[in-house]
């Protein structure tokens, strides 16, 4: 004969009596609320002991009684030895993740025997010991669910296709549909582990794609926009691998209303860098905290472009310096960047010198519109001589309403020496963009831009004009 009771606790209402009738013999409640196979015997000296018990030797805590804010005491007797099974102090806890908490109390009653020998005859043929392995897997698989939040693997993207009207001087007018107009298309992985005392590990893999073949945007790179794996704390950040150079991220995506996308409306075409301030590989950076709103970083790549060679220290290397001050609505950026000399191609006479590239701008956000601008100077860009420099100019404004935006800009690059003695002497653009936001990650946009003298014409006499008319979609995930 076995007698069973809870040691613990106000009596259970008529309906829990009622519920309580209706479980298989040996189910009891567990926290007060959890249905568990409880067998106990309450002594007549139960009544005058205090309400802490004193444990026995061979006493083992009920898993499921454990939880923040519960204290109490149950002991569960088999009769037929007279010996207590399981005794619980009667105590309040640390408090426990709900999660853990939800898969412990499974894990008991997945195990419980009573359990068992009740489903068996009716279910006898799915209750077998592979079935409970797979229930009591799955109960664990729950209960760390809550450590797992420590870390996280983020799958992100965009998928951009517009159709393109483009028409350049001595050619006829191109019309198709066109991948990334408003921003590339991508894919990426961005992960964050939580190391402890501050200290992170971050990664990111991402790999640029045309929304309207399929194919890779960048043939035999995998991951050819960014491919790095970093620590940061309070130290600041830390990364390794292929990334974005600082005149391409803190200049060029922020000072610009087009940012690195809207065809030739972005940056490079006037800004010409010669892929000094684009993305470079084999490198590492160090990005600070924040100090009152000046942040500064540093990077510097082996080889920019490819693998290093064995014995040469200069492999197409680039240095990368930057100096960012956020302060409310103000933004302003200084950058530099510098490539080895040996790995450039320059034309007749160029003495050898490095190709160095500064930049700086600055936004202000107004609230009804923001205003930008920005400068730039390229020296040594090897196409005429070692002395050969340019200027260029940027002037932009964003006016956002509700779910609209327009944006325009104008840019002006002085290339007198790029253009090595070409009747044509500069460069001016100007663009004009919209987007409305359909939701948070799905927008509709529109672009019109005009560049004069961007394009070498058929005869190579001079240079040409282009224009572009744009209208397209953008999701990103």
């Amino acid at each position: 004969m076995r007698s069973d009771s809870v040691n613990a606790g106000p009596p259970a209402s008529s309906d829990e009596s009622s519920t309580a009738d209706r479980r298989p013999a040996g189910f009891g409640r567990c926290a007060d609320t959890e249905p568990v196979n409880t067998h106990t015997a309450r002594s007549a000296s139960d009544s005058t002991r205090s309400s802490r018990e004193i444990r026995r030797k061979d006493a083992v805590p009920d898993i499921c009684d454990l939880r923040s804010g519960h204290g109490r005491t149950a002991t569960r007797t088999d009769s037929s030895i007279g010996n207590p099974r399981f005794v619980v102090l009667e105590q309040r806890p640390a408090r426990r993740n709900p999660a853990v908490i939800f898969a412990s109390c499974w894990i008991v009653i997945l195990s419980s025997e009573h359990l068992s020998n009740f489903l068996v005859p009716h279910h006898k043929s799915i209750w077998s010991s592979q079935l409970k392995k797979t229930l009591i897997a799955a109960a664990l698989l729950a209960g760390f669910a809550g450590t797992a939040q420590a870390q996280s693997v983020t799958l992100y993207g965009i998928v951009d296709m517009g159709f393109m009207n483009s028409k350049q001087d001595g050619q006829s007018a191109v019309n198709g549909l066109d991948s990334g107009i408003a921003g590339s298309s991508r894919f990426g992985l961005r992960g964050v582990e939580d190391l402890g005392n501050g200290l992170k590990a971050n990664f990111q893999l991402e790999s640029g794609f045309k929304a309207d073949t399929g194919i890779q945007s960048a043939s035999g790179q995998l991951f050819d926009r960014a491919a790095w794996v970093g620590v940061s704390g309070n130290f600041g950040e830390v990364r390794l691998g292929r990334q974005d150079t600082l005149g391409f991220n803190w200049f060029r995506g922020a000072i610009n209303p087009f940012g690195n996308a809207y065809s030739q409306a972005q940056s490079k075409t006037v800004f010409n860098v010669s892929g000094v301030d684009d993305r470079v590989s084999n490198s590492a950076f160090y990005l600070s905290p924040k100090f009152s709103g000046f942040q500064v970083g540093a990077g510097y790549s082996f080889n920019a472009n490819s693998s290093e060679t064995a014995g040469n220290d200069a492999d197409n290397s680039v240095y990368s310096l930057g100096l960012r001050y956020q302060n409310g609505p103000l933004l302003a950026v200084l950058t530099y960047e510098q490539k080895n000399a040996a790995d450039l191609a320059p034309g007749a006479g160029v003495g050898g010198s490095d190709l160095k590239n500064i930049q700086l701008g600055a936004t202000y956000d107004f609230g009804v519109a923001k205003l930008h601008a920005g400068y730039g100077r390229l020296q040594n860009s090897g196409y005429k001589s070692s002395s050969e420099k340019e200027n260029s100019y940027l002037l932009g404004v964003t006016v956002p309403f509700g779910a609209h935006s327009v944006f325009a800009s104008y840019q002006r690059n002085d290339n007198a020496n790029i253009n090595a003695g070409r009747a044509d002497k500069s460069i001016n653009g100007y663009a004009i963009g919209y987007n409305y936001k359909l939701s948070k990650r799905t927008m509709i946009y529109a672009l019109l831009n005009q560049y004069t003298d961007v394009i070498v014409r058929t005869d190579n006499k001079a240079l040409g004009d282009k224009r572009e008319i744009a209208i397209g979609l953008q999701h990103k995930f």
